[in-house]
């Protein structure tokens, strides 16, 4: 239970019980009006209970005697209004009895109506005994009240009537509890995993309190400070990383980022990150920090890996072969969201061709004429991803350009980025590319100018994105901002037909690029093509097919050396002549096949050769290593 249910009246309790047993709601319904209600509410957080929903009084003083969240039901405006046009009139003496809510809901539909009202508002300080003294002495046709007015009217033989919440009034209170549950549930499980995300950053990370003290800090940070963690913790972060710049960011609360220090005669990036919570001490910041040569060693590897790789892509839908109805059909979702800038979310594991389908997109759009820039974001630190993707001003860092750097924002501009494992982005990242797509711009680092941008995004990832949001390791925003159309591309094992046409053309390519013949694929080949699980997807075939395709060029190589090669990513084989070969080398299947071929060719070395396209002396070295004599061979 989450929820508490305080019902001033039996009525409201079975409404509540009622949604409370059709629903999904961790809630229980209790029953008791005002201090009966407050004992209610706590046994209800004696029994685990986060959040309280009542009405009227009693709500307003379970909020005020108890320290917790309080839902309040509102009164049904509609029913309200119904009754006072149906059972009264312009002469009618209405009497409104209740807290300034009911008070302020009621009178205005009296004047609506232009009926003779008087209100008589219930005040803490003030007592009840009074002001109903002065509503008999008023001398009303009707009462109109919550549960205490009602039933107190009753009680006087007073016409009354109970102010009522309806169905549609309590789901709303339940719905909105909820969405308060949910936001204090992710309160605390930040703070859960605060820990846990310092620890998985990269970077060194500390988090220091408002005077500069070390109140928790990763493994990495203990690494490069070169101090085990319990003489760190509550020491002063100026005693490590002494800099004008970062105490006025301390002193001031303020972003800095690519500030550099000397600390053990390395020089490390610093960026200080204000931070707040009631958990925390007050004004906490976070510090984090790593070696400039470590950034300058993974800077230059990257950017001459994408100079290599060029900004352009060169596959289309032509290149996605398939035979599964599944496929056709991504095929053609994926074609129909080409038309559009909109952002992808790509999902689907290794190997399964995602990038493929990213480029395919971009060249059958509008943005075909764009840039096509890729980028995998698992394979760089947060801090350099950073500088990759938004480019950095001159002098940003020690070692910049001097002319500073465009970032893959900038370079992908009219045409598409492509975020590569994207689950792997660091956290502190994805903030700032969530803000890059709700405002269309960038500012590099180190920079104060703003870069206007239009790109579209395809982000992949392997792995579940509601797995990866539920463990901290993706932004949900991000995730809602990116997944504005999705692909969902199955794995290999699920596509009927796919494994053996796909082996086909691989296998006709690879014998190509080798100016050799194309060998007949046999019914145990496809056989075991078909049943086999393929974990690595298309990639993982295709390199099956190349290995078929060069061992074939060696010598007529069939069903058995390939179920020996499944057998050994997994499958045990399913043929006598496979089971053979179990444990057998390379060079044992090669010298029995080349046997086998000479058999069928009676013994004739020439003929031998000239089926296996090698030389008459590779023929007789190949025999003379069949564990098996030949006899004499012949000339």
């Amino acid at each position: 239970m989450v929820i508490a249910f305080i019902a001033p009246f039996e009525q409201i309790r079975l409404k509540a019980q009622s949604i409370i047993d059709t629903s999904n709601y961790p809630a229980k319904a209790y029953l008791g009006d005002l201090h009966q209600g407050v004992k209610a509410a706590k046994q209800a957080l004696d029994e685990g209970a986060k959040i309280i929903i009542s009405r009227g009084g009693t709500a307003r003083m379970i909020r005020k005697a108890l320290n917790v969240e309080v839902i309040e039901v509102e009164a049904s405006v509609q029913r309200t209004l119904a009754f006072v046009f149906k059972e009264t009139t312009e002469q009618s003496r209405v009497g409104i009895v209740g807290f300034a809510p009911l008070i302020n809901m009621v009178t205005p539909i009296c004047t609506t109506l232009a009926r003779n009202y008087r209100s008589f508002e219930l005040r803490e300080k003030e007592s009840f005994q009074e002001r109903m003294d002065m509503l008999v002495q008023w001398k009303p046709d009707v009462v109109i009240g919550d549960a205490v007015a009602f039933e107190w009217a009753k009680s006087k033989g007073l016409n009354a009537y109970l102010i009522e919440s309806s169905m549609e009034t309590i789901v709303d209170a339940f719905e909105r509890a909820m969405l308060v549950y949910k936001n204090l549930n992710r309160y605390f499980m930040a703070e859960k995993k605060l820990e846990a995300v310092l620890d998985c950053t990269r970077d060194g990370a500390v988090l220091v309190n408002s005077e500069g003290r070390i109140e928790e800090i990763n493994k990495q940070g203990c690494t490069i400070l070169a101090h085990p963690r319990d003489e760190l913790l509550g020491a002063n972060i100026t005693g490590f990383f002494n800099t004008p710049e970062l105490s006025k960011a301390l002193r001031k609360k303020t972003h800095a980022r690519n500030m550099i220090v000397t600390c053990n005669d390395d020089k490390l990036a610093l960026d200080h990150i204000p931070v707040s919570s009631t958990k925390l001490s007050d004004n906490a910041s976070v510090i984090l920090f790593q070696p400039v040569q470590k950034i300058q060693d993974a800077g230059n590897l990257i950017r001459k890996k994408l100079s290599e790789s060029g900004f352009y892509a060169k596959y289309t839908f032509d290149n996605i072969l398939y035979h599964c109805q599944e496929m056709k059909r991504l095929v053609e979702m994926a074609q129909l969201y080409s038309r559009t800038a909109s952002n992808i979310m790509i999902v689907g594991e290794t190997g399964t061709g995602k990038e493929l389908f990213a480029q395919s997109i971009h060249n059958a759009g509008t943005l075909s004429n764009g840039p096509f820039v890729a980028v995998n974001c698992a394979a760089l630190p947060g801090n350099l991803l950073e500088s990759e993707l938004f480019g950095y001003a001159a002098g940003a860092f020690t070692g910049a350009s001097r002319s500073g750097k465009i970032g893959l924002f900038e370079l992908a501009h009219e045409g598409t980025l492509f975020l590569d494992e994207l689950t792997e982005m660091d956290v502190f990242l994805q903030a700032k590319l969530l803000r890059a797509l709700q405002t269309g711009e960038i500012m590099r680092v180190g920079d104060n100018k703003l870069i206007p941008i239009k790109v579209r995004i395809i982000a992949a990832t392997n792995k579940n994105p509601v797995e990866a949001i539920r463990n901290s390791r993706l932004r949900a925003d991000l995730f809602y901002r990116l997944n504005v159309l999705d692909l969902k591309i199955p794995p290999l094992r699920d596509r009927r037909g796919d494994p053996e046409l796909l082996f086909a053309k691989f296998l006709e390519k690879a014998c190509r690029q080798q100016s050799i013949p194309v060998p007949p694929l046999s019914g145990k080949l496809l056989k075991e093509l078909r049943h086999y699980g393929w974990p690595g997807n298309v990639r993982e075939l295709e390199n099956c097919a190349e290995k078929f395709a060069t061992l074939q060029s060696l010598h007529d190589f069939d069903m058995p050396l390939l179920s020996s090669e499944l057998h050994q990513m997994g499958r045990a084989p399913e043929t006598p002549e496979a089971a053979m070969l179990e444990g057998a080398t390379l060079d044992d299947m090669i010298a029995a096949k080349v046997n086998q071929i000479f058999k069928q060719e009676n013994c004739n070395i020439t003929r031998t050769a000239q089926r296996l396209s090698i030389d008459r002396n590779t023929v007789k070295r190949w025999l003379g290593k069949d564990s098996k004599p030949q006899g004499m061979l012949p000339n």
